[in-house]
């Protein structure tokens, strides 16, 4: 591991997420409220999209940083045979995987066995990973219409997931707390993964209770839970990267270019019947 891995890992970034998840929770309107509104002007958030504007609306950082939109802001596109894109975001890279292994850039990959820690998902097919800038919307929806039938939530570091860290960090993605969705669609199963990173407090999801994602569970079965495309699923709480996997046979993905960007709805694939 690298110094730099080390300094990311466990220095002032590890205290950055601590003290940036205490400062999150903060209800003391001018505190909150300037923290709001300097964060705004510094990514130039667009709120007009959203159902509330004003920094006063808001609980607390947190709750503006996963703030709802309005219903009509992201259309969802295609039928129930589209993926669709699951989040706003850029893309990072896509294509195709063979052997389980996800190529993050020319050098550097992500192991699919080691993301998931399961033997569920195909080990060849198409993925996309699809990068949240501080100044996008951070709800989570399905990308699919889906049962999800299993889930795991990993522990592990908060490397920053910007687009340069691709090409620095080797199995970026396995190495960072995650959590895991099994989406069977009518061929098999499909993935989405949430990946948290630096200054990622949590990952909130329909079916449980707040969690700092910090406990090993692997591929967990559950009650299957039906979901449409576009139905929200999770939101990230100051975070962070969602990667989509298609197996052979599953569905495909559409051709998408790295730094193009996504907007929630927009048809990105389709599954097979």
């Amino acid at each position: 591991m690298s110094l730099k891995q080390i300094l990311q890992s466990w220095g002032p970034s590890y205290w950055l997420t601590k003290g940036a998840g205490w400062l999150a929770t903060i209800k003391i309107s001018f505190i909150k409220d300037r923290l709001i509104r300097q964060f705004i002007k510094f990514y130039r958030v667009d709120l007009t999209p959203a159902i509330r504007q004003d920094p006063s609306q808001f609980e607390n950082f947190q709750d503006f940083f996963a703030r709802e939109l309005k219903s009509a802001a992201r259309p969802i596109h295609g039928d129930s045979s589209s993926i669709i894109s699951p989040v706003d975001g850029t893309v990072a890279i896509s294509g195709r995987y063979t052997n389980n292994t996800l190529i993050q850039f020319k050098r550097t990959a992500t192991n699919l066995f080691n993301l998931t820690r399961s033997n569920r998902i195909g080990e060849s097919g198409e993925y996309a990973i699809i990068y949240l800038s501080p100044k996008d919307y951070h709800r989570i929806h399905s990308p699919v219409q889906a049962e999800l039938v299993a889930i795991s939530r990993i522990g592990g570091t908060r490397y920053s997931v910007k687009p340069k860290n691709h090409a620095n960090i080797d199995g970026l993605y396995e190495r960072n707390v995650r959590v895991n969705c099994h989406l069977r669609v009518p061929k098999g199963e499909m993935l989405m993964a949430m990946v948290g990173a630096m200054i990622v407090s949590s990952v909130q999801t329909r079916w449980d209770d707040q969690n700092p994602v910090n406990e090993v569970v692997v591929a967990k079965e559950i009650a299957p839970l039906q979901f449409q495309p576009g139905e929200e699923m999770a939101r990230f709480y100051l975070g962070s990267t969602v990667i989509l996997v298609v197996p052979d046979g599953i569905g495909e993905l559409q051709s998408l270019e790295a730094g193009q960007a996504l907007k929630l709805g927009e048809q990105i694939g389709s599954i097979h019947p």
